[in-house]
């Protein structure tokens, strides 16, 4: 564990939520330390920009459309904070400093004068919660540019001219606000269950999972059960099942089932056949297991396909160690040549392909141009034409 800084002393207080840093100050830190600095760097950029250069030891900081309501509301706590930062390693680094040193947030080129400026922004709200849950956070004056502009030595700077383009797309976070007004309710919403994401694909509860009528009615003959405890009722009545035992609890590891209910997935809706996807509520462990077949079988992101469930389905709330888990497969998936055309799974006995359905993903589409968003006035069709995610 690093040693605990006294940053109090080389910061002025701009107000009760966040504190200003110089860069000489923050350099002075940098060069203090021999080895780790008693400091923690959260670089608030787009990916793109911190791949290019960050300050040295900076973990990357990224905060999806699923987790800015949480923020808002304050809903996301300290123990939940390390979801927000980017690679396993980074987690883990966060999760052994951020209680002992203190943490120091920038952006591009805020200054003093953004802040106050800005007070809705999501780079303010992210200082406020932060504070809030307990960490001692300062934001680094002038952000970015200023510092790479003053100290260029401590700035670690890649070579991305040779370097395959896998990164996950930038979608602007940076530059989001908060909206504070009430959030209206869409237009399109289903109240009855179960909800058809896809042809053939349906999510659900246990509700749902108990009505053997309701099920017959929705042609389903496929129920992939995502919990420990509820049972597979009309197993012997010819439906076949697939059991995911994972609790809805923090520590669960759901993501190590994502390849099994994938292809049970497939498998039902290859067959034409009507298939449930269901925990207890159906706003948490199933839908996550949605999310993810969407992420991988039709190449969105995990914004895309969680605002493709959401317009369906409106109260779906996955906890935030599940989010954490669909950040870490959006990465594999990103860096899998599966799905960039240079999939060798085939060759390799036992391996799972995360290759995209053929025609849902290109190596030069954008997240935009593979998929249609649904508007309000749309209704779902009971055919899939060319398994696309355009509906006429």
């Amino acid at each position: 564990m690093p040693a605990q800084t006294t940053i109090n002393n080389n910061c002025s207080e701009l107000d009760i939520m966040t504190m200003r840093c110089t860069p000489n100050m923050v350099a002075g830190l940098l060069e203090s330390s021999s080895s780790e600095p008693a400091v923690l760097l959260l670089d608030y950029r787009p990916q793109a920009a911190y791949s290019q250069g960050h300050v040295q030891h900076a973990l990357k900081v990224s905060i999806p459309n699923i987790l800015l309501k949480r923020l808002q509301n304050g809903s996301l706590k300290a123990g939940a904070f390390k979801g927000l930062i980017n690679g396993e390693d980074g987690k883990k680094k966060f999760i052994e400093v951020s209680q002992t040193a203190s943490i120091i947030l920038y952006d591009a080129k805020s200054r003093n004068c953004d802040i106050n400026a800005n007070s809705n922004s999501t780079f303010v709200l992210l200082l406020r919660r932060l504070k809030e849950n307990g960490f001692r956070v300062s934001y680094l004056d002038g952000g970015f540019e200023a510092f790479a502009s003053s100290h260029p030595n401590l700035v670690i700077e890649e070579d991305l001219s040779s370097s395959p383009d896998v990164s996950l797309p930038d979608l602007g976070f940076d530059k989001l606000r908060i909206d504070n007004s009430p959030e209206e309710k869409p237009e399109f919403q289903i109240d009855n269950f179960p909800v058809e994401i896809l042809p053939y694909l349906y999510l659900g509860s246990r509700r749902e999972s108990e009505n053997q009528k309701l099920l017959r009615q929705f042609q389903i003959s496929y129920v992939l059960n995502v919990t420990p405890s509820i049972p597979n009722h009309f197993e012997n009545d010819g439906l076949k099942y697939l059991k995911i035992p994972v609790r809805d609890q923090w520590n669960q590891n759901l993501a190590e089932h994502f390849p099994e209910a994938i292809d049970f997935i497939d498998e039902a809706r290859s067959s034409k056949s009507g298939i449930l996807v269901h925990c207890h509520g159906g706003v948490s462990r199933s839908v996550t297991v949605t999310v993810a077949y969407l992420m991988q079988k039709r190449g969105l992101s995990l914004n895309d396909a969680y605002d493709f469930v959401k317009q369906r389905k409106t109260d779906i709330a996955p906890n935030v160690n599940f989010l954490d888990q669909l950040q870490e497969f959006e990465a594999q998936l990103a860096n899998s040549p599966c799905r960039y055309g240079q999939c060798t799974c085939s060759s390799v006995e036992g391996k799972k392909c995360l290759g995209p359905d053929p025609g849902c993903l290109s190596s030069s589409a954008s997240s935009s141009e593979r998929t249609t968003p649904l508007s309000t006035n749309t209704s779902i069709s009971s055919a899939e034409s060319n398994l696309s995610f355009s509906y006429s």
